[in-house]
């Protein structure tokens, strides 16, 4: 007796060691980007935010241009995917017959999966190639005095380009949560609107959507964490030139693409490689606000089932 339970809490203390090394990598990974950044964040302060000059010869580094172009691919990415993935997601939970409905939720939550760089190559050889020859030269000829609209350049990479790529990215996400959200409604609720003479639509829109609500938004604010970060489909995509979108259609660059493209030689300058860090401290500011919210909501909202699934219990 005495050898088993020594047993068990010996396999309960190296699982134990497993957590709290977890955890300990994560802290570690914390300080040593708080270490390197501090030069950085003594040197330029809180200006740094609102400076959108990024000039490494002469020392001389702001924020603003990167925050500005992650931030507009990001939200264009949720403008762009969120009709999509409420609709997959209704459709899924309430019209897709039974027997496909497991065919088709396990291929969506399939592009979760995929690697970005696939994404970022399909993007290079059809959405940008479209964006060229298609959609920019309408905008030219239509839209030239719209200032967020006009074309600069008729060369396909850009914001759009990228956030075009990004909501399909995100897609899987927001689409998976908002079925597992109307799955959580009761079936008291709606077969009673069904009884009162409400059509599928009517209990969708007055029942389902209302009870599901704070679900879906927990999704896209975790949509939002996801396409925030985003690197390597963005660095094919976006253009990665330093300056602050004024359209549609510029080139840009994102906090993450700006690491990928240029932090191995950021190392030479120590001021250089401490601004590309505080740049990932800011990110990982955001990814950590952002993921810790939408998670909370979730799981007020579905509760242990967000846990068990797929973009739930990480």
């Amino acid at each position: 007796m005495f050898n088993l339970k020594y047993k068990d809490d010996f396999f309960k203390f190296i699982l134990s060691v497993f957590v709290f090394a977890v955890v300990a990598i994560f802290l570690i990974a914390v300080i040593v980007i708080l270490y390197y950044s501090y030069p950085s964040i003594i040197r330029y302060g809180i200006s740094f935010l609102w400076k959108k000059e990024w000039n490494p010869p002469a020392e001389i580094f702001g924020a603003l241009t990167f925050l500005a172009g992650t931030f507009l691919v990001t939200f264009l990415a949720l403008i762009f995917a969120i009709p999509l993935s409420l609709g997959t997601g209704i459709f899924l939970q309430e019209y897709c017959p039974f027997f496909l409905r497991g065919i088709f939720t396990v291929i969506i939550e399939m592009l979760a999966g995929i690697p970005s760089v696939v994404f970022g190559v399909w993007g290079v050889l059809t959405v940008v190639p479209w964006i060229r020859e298609s959609v920019e030269p309408f905008f030219s000829r239509h839209f030239s005095g719209v200032p967020f609209l006009k074309v600069e350049e008729n060369i396909g990479y850009g914001i759009l380009a990228a956030s075009i790529i990004v909501a399909f990215m995100i897609l899987p996400i927001i689409a998976s949560i908002t079925k597992d959200s109307l799955s959580s409604v009761p079936k008291l609720a709606k077969d009673g609107a069904l009884a009162m003479g409400a059509t599928k639509l009517d209990v969708i829109k007055d029942v389902s959507m209302p009870y599901a609500l704070n679900g879906i938004y927990g999704g896209i604010i975790l949509g939002f964490g996801r396409a925030i970060g985003e690197t390597i489909a963005t660095v094919l995509l976006i253009g990665n030139q330093a300056i602050v979108p004024k359209s549609l259609f510029s080139v840009g660059y994102t906090i993450s693409s700006m690491l990928a493209n240029t932090f191995t030689f950021a190392v030479i300058s120590p001021i250089y490689a401490s601004a590309e860090v505080e740049l990932a401290l800011i990110l990982l500011l955001i990814s950590l606000i952002v993921n810790i919210v939408g998670r909370n909501i979730l799981n007020r909202v579905i509760g242990g089932r967000f846990s068990r699934s797929q973009f739930g219990g990480g």
